[in-house]
């Protein structure tokens, strides 16, 4: 505490200095607890954007991880389509083989997906959460406001900064809220979008490029046998089937593998 030092005047060459303490003047109690809620409040904040940040890198990381697997797998599909249609000497045999060893990958993205997609819903619940926060500000501020108004217009004396104060933070917490909601829903967007990965994740990883090329060649080739293109259509689409189903390979497969087997046959005639 700081003194204050007294020189009496009655003898000044022999006065020994007297040292009295000097009141600091204190910060009021409600004004200090004050200070505090409002730096643990901050504090609290600060913590909640840095976890929401981090929810949001790690599920963005997630679901990126989750496109380049299904790109490597149909780009595996593609060069796999080709390399049987081109090589005459590429057996089903071989095929099979090959195609296990994509399906163990989508079973790997299903995994992936799983855990995009969980990680989704936790952005989504740490965003819900601080939605709510925000709400709970927001109505306790316009009641605040709407206080002050109401007192003023009764003629009663009102802190006019605080009315200010309240004006500018409710524009922008609104703004927040609605900023937040909008989050929220591109989130629950993208946990459905995940969903139907998984239900899909052969429609989501197969090739479909080449195979709408060869079934258009197929019609073409063997429309001849048929009344018009439709029933050519139909009856082509039953002999994929019974093939896929023949050789347990996927229908894009069983349409080149008919389509090899139609070459060779023309060929031959």
């Amino acid at each position: 505490m700081p003194k204050r030092i007294i020189i009496k005047d009655s003898d000044l060459e022999e006065a020994e200095p007297v040292i009295e303490p000097v009141e600091e003047a204190e910060k009021p109690v409600e004004a200090t607890i004050g200070e505090v809620e409002v730096e643990e409040a901050g504090a609290a904040e600060r913590r909640e954007d840095v976890m929401l940040e981090k929810a949001l890198a790690d599920a963005e990381a997630a679901y990126e991880l989750v496109i380049g697997k299904i790109e490597e797998i149909r780009v595996r599909e593609e060069v796999t389509q080709k390399k049987f249609l081109e090589d005459p000497g590429m057996s089903l045999t071989i095929l099979k083989k090959l195609i296990q060893r994509w399906d163990s990958m989508r079973e790997d993205l299903v995994r992936y997906i799983d855990d995009a997609a969980e990680r989704y819903r936790k952005l989504a619940g740490l965003l819900e959460e601080k939605f709510s926060s925000i709400e709970e500000e927001v109505y306790f501020n316009q009641v605040e406001l709407d206080t002050l108004m109401q007192l003023e217009s009764q003629g009663k004396p009102i802190s006019v900064s605080k009315r200010e104060e309240l004006e500018s933070m409710i524009p922008k917490l609104r703004e927040e809220l609605a900023q937040i909601d909008k989050m929220i829903k591109e989130v629950n967007s993208r946990i459905e979008e995940l969903r139907r990965m998984r239900e899909n994740v052969y429609e989501a990883t197969s090739y479909k490029g080449l195979v709408e090329s060869i079934f258009t060649q197929l019609i073409n080739s063997l429309q001849t046998r048929y009344e018009n293109p439709d029933e050519a259509a139909v009856k082509i689409r039953s002999q994929i089937e019974v093939i896929a189903q023949r050789e347990g390979i996927p229908r894009e497969y069983a349409t080149l593998y008919l389509w090899k087997r139609l070459k060779g046959q023309l060929k031959t005639a």
